[in-house]
C-alpha cells in the first residue's frame, strides 16, 4: 500500500541542442529565370517530351459499306488533299502497284515491299513464307480495272484523313508455292487462272509525302473455295537402339503372295 501511495517524480534532463540548418531563399524565383540565367552562360539545356509522338500510317481495317450517293462527295474530300487523283487513272496506276508488290514476293524483297504496301497488309503478305519459295507472274487482263468504292474517314481527330479505294481486277495470274524440300504445296507455274479480285488501296492523306499502298482485299460470300495446301509430313520410322542399324530394325523384305 506505501508504493502505491507514493507519487511519480520527473527529473528534467537537460540535452545538447541541436542543430537547425539555416533557410536560404532561391536564388531564382521561377524556373523561366534560371533557363535564361543558364543560356547567358552557356550552358544547353534539352527539352523535355512528356508526350510520346505516335504516328498512324495506316488503318487497321478495310471500309466496305455500300453506298452510291456519297461516292462523288468522298472523291471530292480526297482531290483536297491528292489533286492529281481522278477515279479514271487510278485504275491502271492501282494495278502497277499490285503486280510489283506481287512480284517482290518472288525475290523476297521486303525493303520495297513496305513501300508498296501498307502495315496492316504487310504481314499478312509475307506470313508463313519463310521457309518456302514463291513463283507468281502476272499475264494477263481480261477486264479493264475499274474503281467501284471510295472512302474517307478519320482517325484519332477529324483532321487525321485517310482515303481507301477499292479496285475490281479481273487477270490471269500463275502462282506456284514450294516448300523448303522443293515439293509443291500450292498451285502450278505453268497453268494460268482467272482470278477476279477486289483490292483495297490506302493512303493517309494528311501526310504530305503519303502514296497509294496496298492494304487488303474484300473476298464476297460467293466466292469459290480455294485449293487445298499439300504438306509434307515426315513418316515415323521403327525405334532403334543404340547398337542397332535402320537394316537391321526392318528386316528382310516383304515377299508378295502369289494370288
Amino acid at each position: 500500500p506505501v508504493l502505491v501511495t507514493q507519487s511519480t517524480v520527473v527529473v528534467p534532463v537537460r540535452t545538447k541542442k541541436r542543430f537547425t540548418p539555416p533557410t536560404y531563399e532561391p536564388k531564382y524565383k521561377t524556373e523561366k529565370e534560371f533557363i535564361e540565367h543558364a543560356r547567358k552562360a552557356g550552358l544547353v539545356i534539352p527539352p523535355e517530351h512528356l508526350e510520346r509522338p505516335i504516328h498512324l500510317a495506316c488503318t487497321g481495317e478495310t471500309w466496305y459499306f455500300w453506298d452510291p450517293d456519297s461516292g462523288p462527295l468522298l472523291v471530292r474530300k480526297i482531290k483536297e488533299y491528292d489533286a492529281s487523283f481522278k477515279t479514271k487513272d487510278f485504275p491502271e496506276k492501282a494495278k502497277d502497284i499490285f503486280i510489283e508488290a506481287h512480284l517482290c514476293l518472288n525475290n523476297s524483297d521486303h525493303d520495297r515491299l513496305h513501300t508498296l504496301v501498307t502495315e496492316h497488309c504487310f504481314p499478312d503478305m509475307v506470313w508463313d513464307i519463310k521457309y518456302k519459295t514463291v513463283r507468281w507472274s502476272f499475264v494477263e487482263s481480261l477486264e479493264p480495272p475499274q474503281v467501284v468504292q471510295v472512302r474517307c474517314s478519320s482517325l484519332v481527330n477529324q483532321g487525321n484523313m485517310y482515303g481507301q479505294v477499292t479496285v475490281r481486277m479481273h487477270t490471269r495470274q500463275t502462282l506456284a508455292i514450294y516448300d523448303r524440300f522443293g515439293r509443291l504445296m500450292y498451285g502450278q507455274e505453268d497453268v494460268p487462272k482467272d482470278v477476279l479480285e477486289y483490292v483495297v488501296f490506302e493512303r493517309h492523306l494528311t501526310n504530305p509525302y503519303g502514296s497509294w499502298r496496298l492494304h487488303g482485299k474484300i473476298v464476297p460470300s460467293w466466292a469459290p473455295p480455294k485449293q487445298p495446301i499439300l504438306k509434307t509430313v515426315m513418316i515415323p520410322g521403327p525405334q532403334l537402339k543404340p547398337w542397332e542399324d535402320y537394316e537391321e530394325a526392318q528386316g528382310e523384305p516383304h515377299q508378295p503372295q502369289p494370288v
